[in-house]
């Protein structure tokens, strides 16, 4: 080959000279595009990551479509049914045909899959994900006239994706902490944005309030909000030497200003969509002693909870500056808790299980009984639990709470397990999800 036509041979990049950096990476950035990101109108979201999440898009595909196709290949799904419904209601999607869905929106306004609106409210121990409540809602065929229940609804996961979502719901909890914070995410979706407007000098004032026990006011959602923000301060000091330079004020400051800036990105997605929030009651008691509320007998059509992990858990500790300023008995709240109240024999045996764990099982049956009596004929249950490890001992809590569902009437359909992925040393490494039907 002489010289002029080695001087003529075309580069890949259809060019007879060298590449730039910028066409390298322009080129490589569109191939890797053909590979890794969905073709089509009716996509997956970016947060599909485990097959799991394949089997909770199918859960909702089945309530939301009146037929549909997955191709898990090229992350796309085929469906036939209302466009606007489904894009509304859908977790898993990003779009549905060619339009980004709701939960995309959230997802791109508050740059998280699960912290959105006022699910970041406040650090809570053992929270659930508030896209498996999704989930689980249109899986269940919820609509506005449906009645959710939430026996352990610690903060509120549950009954806030409902309001979200504009189903009503119940969330009963024993916890003051639970009752405060599940309230408080509620009555944020109501409030009167003139009602959160403060300058730095009031926010400092509130503060010093506040440290000094001498915080009142009258409007009894501004009380909690405060006092949830300091206590949320105190905590971040306490846990990390970080926040030192800006002072215990700065970032008071910057977390209300976090819940301010929380309020209007969800007000402007509920405009934007027309969506109806649906406000939520939250009851103080006992999921034991729920059969005394009469009212709740066959009242539910369906029941989304996850009971409190309390032999691996320590809830009561994450509160304690909150319990401490309140002058709360935390023995009193753990006197609460399951398997803390009797103080007997187990009734059932369960073989080699440390006697925490055990105390913890009967009560646990006692309040799988309570939802199935709470629940309507055909109503559904979901309960999201998860397997520990107690004194090196494997517990079976999964299939031990499985167990008790179908003995105590339940038609179990399907089991689901979630994996919870980028945490280490986490008591529990993943959880099932056990999704169960009160027959006719």
């Amino acid at each position: 080959m002489d010289k002029d036509t080695h001087s003529q041979q075309m580069s890949i990049f259809e060019k007879y000279d060298y590449p730039s950096y910028e066409e390298i990476i322009d080129a490589y950035s569109k191939e890797f595009e053909t590979y890794v990101l969905p073709k089509g109108n009716t996509v997956f979201g970016f947060w599909m990551q485990t097959l799991a999440d394949l089997e909770f898009l199918d859960l909702e595909l089945q309530g939301l479509t009146e037929e549909y196709t997955i191709n898990p290949v090229d992350r796309v799904v085929n469906l036939k049914g209302d466009d606007d419904f489904i894009r509304l209601r859908i977790a898993h999607l990003e779009k549905v045909n060619g339009e980004k869905t709701l939960y995309t929106d959230f997802v791109d306004k508050f740059g998280d899959t699960n912290a959105y609106a006022f699910h970041n409210l406040y650090p809570y121990k053992g929270k659930f994900y508030p896209r498996v409540v999704r989930t689980l809602i249109n899986a269940f065929k919820l609509n506005s006239q449906s009645l959710l229940l939430d026996p352990f609804n610690g903060s509120g996961t549950t009954t806030h994706e409902a309001s979200l979502m504009g189903i009503k719901s119940v969330g009963i909890d024993v916890t003051p902490m639970g009752i405060v914070l599940s309230s408080l995410k509620n009555d944020l979706l109501f409030i009167d944005e003139q009602k959160l407007n403060y300058s730095i000098k009031e926010l400092y004032n509130i503060a010093e309030a506040i440290e000094n026990k001498k915080w009142q006011y009258e409007d009894p959602v501004i009380y909690k909000l405060m006092l949830i923000v300091y206590f949320d301060t105190i905590d971040a000091f306490e846990r990390t030497s970080r926040y030192n330079r800006k002072g215990k004020t700065g970032l008071f400051i910057e977390k209300f200003n976090y819940i301010i800036n929380c309020y209007k990105k969800t007000i402007e997605i509920k405009n934007n969509n027309a969506l109806n929030f649906e406000s939520s009651q939250i009851i103080e008691s006992d999921v034991l002693e729920l059969k005394n509320i009469r009212e709740m007998e066959g009242k539910f059509d369906a029941c989304i909870t996850s009971p409190p992990y309390y032999f691996s858990i320590d809830y009561v500790g994450k509160d304690k500056i909150a319990y401490d300023y309140l002058g709360a008995d935390m023995k009193k709240i753990e006197s609460h808790y399951l398997g803390m109240k009797n103080k007997g024999n187990p009734k059932e045996n369960y073989s080699g299980l440390p006697l925490k764990v055990a105390m913890y099982y009967d009560d646990l049956k006692v309040s799988i009984e309570n939802i199935f009596w709470a629940l309507k004929p055909g109503g559904k249950l979901a309960i999201i639990i998860g397997d520990s490890t107690v004194n090196g001992k494997k517990i079976p809590t999964t299939m031990v709470t499985k167990k008790f569902c179908e003995e105590v009437g339940f038609k179990f359909n399907k089991l689901i397990f979630n994996p919870l992925l980028g945490v280490r040393n986490r008591a529990i490494r993943g959880e099932s999800i056990i999704i169960c039907e009160k027959e006719n």
